[in-house]
């Protein structure tokens, strides 16, 4: 009979051979992409395991990506701009995409671009703006989150002090966790999928979760689902920015962001990111379009400041592609050209903005907003707003629009 001894001794080697096994099966899959073990067709080509971790693989992506150029933004950046696309101008490659789904704010894209600019010799900095982190105030947080800590510099541009630990952890929860042996043996599972969401290395995403949700329930539904979201948002910004007076929330991080650039010899270009009529339809009813407009002057204003190195586009009007019909309820079939649904731009609308910011022969979309013609643009909006929505283009473009709010398209 063995003795208790060599029982413990082979339960112990086991146990280690079993452990030793799930950290290489781990590191060899790299379910988040944070050690960046290469690819391999059929096995670990696909990455669907950052959609809940994207903070986390994208740090560690862009430290090894060396980009010339960092997209800095939030889940429509991250869905709808490619940093592969044709049309970024060869000079300006390579490209990350920094965009952080998830609720990121004005905030996380100051600390997305420091951490950037820390790792490597950028020369191009994409900020894409949305518009709803502009109508609330965002309290400072109760101490660091993790995400915090595994920056290398803190907000005051120190050193910080807790990144060690932070690492430590990341290779802990990628390498020896239950998750990530279960998000390893996904990958494996899932990689002939045709429908399986992936992260690029350099960091964009495919559009695989919406183009599922369309086969599902069609473009209608999608829309309609996010107008209830939206609505909801709206009331709450309302609320929120009711009684705020001066300059809008949020308005001095993107000073910041302009600070740090020119400090660090950085080509800044700022984007109001584009949405949906159908989407601002609900803002502009329920009385928050008077603050668009002031964010959009204020903003000008900022890259004024700047001296002409800051360029701002405006992406967030009446134009044909925020124009877009979309398909009656009841069609499942029918998909649309350039959104997903009202705040999400699709990859073909992102191939549109780059053309038109920094390549040639795009489309008038859009305008480059200064000082000296924002109150004409302003105008100009609520012209083509009139023409649109007032229109006889009217009931196919908000046919989503499943809100119950006054219609009128009096000035607000």
């Amino acid at each position: 009979m063995a003795s208790p001894n060599r029982f413990l001794r082979t339960w112990t080697m086991m146990l280690c051979v079993l452990a030793g096994l799930v950290v290489a099966l781990n590191l060899l899959i790299d379910p988040y992409d944070v050690f960046g073990t290469p690819r391999i067709p059929g096995l670990s080509l696909m990455k669907p395991g950052p959609k809940n971790h994207a903070l986390l693989a994208k740090t560690y992506q862009e430290a090894r990506a060396h980009p010339v150029t960092v997209l800095i933004g939030s889940s429509s950046t991250h869905i709808g701009v490619d940093a592969a696309a044709p049309e970024w101008p060869e000079a300006m490659r390579p490209i990350y995409n920094y965009g952080i789904p998830g609720g990121a704010g004005v905030s996380t894209r100051l600390d997305t671009l420091r951490e950037a600019i820390f790792n490597g010799a950028i020369e191009n900095a994409v900020v894409f703006l949305d518009f709803q982190d502009f109508l609330a105030f965002s309290p400072p947080g109760d101490g660091m989150s993790e995400d915090d800590r595994r920056y290398h510099l803190l907000p005051d541009g120190k050193p910080n002090p807790y990144r060690r630990l932070q690492v430590a952890d990341d290779m802990f929860l990628s390498l020896a966790t239950m998750g990530s042996l279960t998000d390893s043996l996904k990958t494996v599972v899932f990689q002939r999928d045709p429908t399986l969401l992936n992260l690029a290395p350099d960091g964009s995403s495919n559009d695989a979760d919406f183009r599922n949700a369309f086969l599902a329930d069609g473009m209608h539904d999608l829309f309609a689902q996010k107008d209830d979201f939206e609505l909801e948002r709206a009331e709450r910004l309302r609320r929120s920015i009711a009684e705020w007076q001066g300059a809008l929330p949020n308005v001095d991080t993107v000073r910041a962001i302009v600070a740090l650039t020119r400090a660090n010899h950085v080509k800044l270009t700022l984007v109001i990111t584009p949405h949906h009529a159908d989407a601002l339809e609900i803002y502009w009813r329920i009385g928050l379009w008077p603050r668009i407009e002031q964010l959009k002057t204020e903003l000008a204003a900022v890259a004024d400041q700047a001296g002409g190195d800051v360029a701002l586009w405006d992406f967030l009007n009446y134009d044909q592609f925020n124009t877009e019909g979309v398909p009656a309820a009841g069609d499942r079939h029918t998909p649309t050209v350039w959104f997903w649904e009202p705040t999400h731009f699709k990859k073909h609308l992102g191939a549109v903005l780059i053309r038109r910011m920094f390549g040639r022969d795009a489309p008038q979309y859009g305008a480059l907003l200064t000082v000296a013609n924002v109150d004409a643009v302003n105008r100009r909006i609520r012209d083509r707003r009139r023409e649109r929505v007032c229109g006889h283009d009217g009931p196919e473009l908000l046919t989503a629009l499943a809100v119950k709010i006054p219609d009128g398209c009096a000035l607000p």
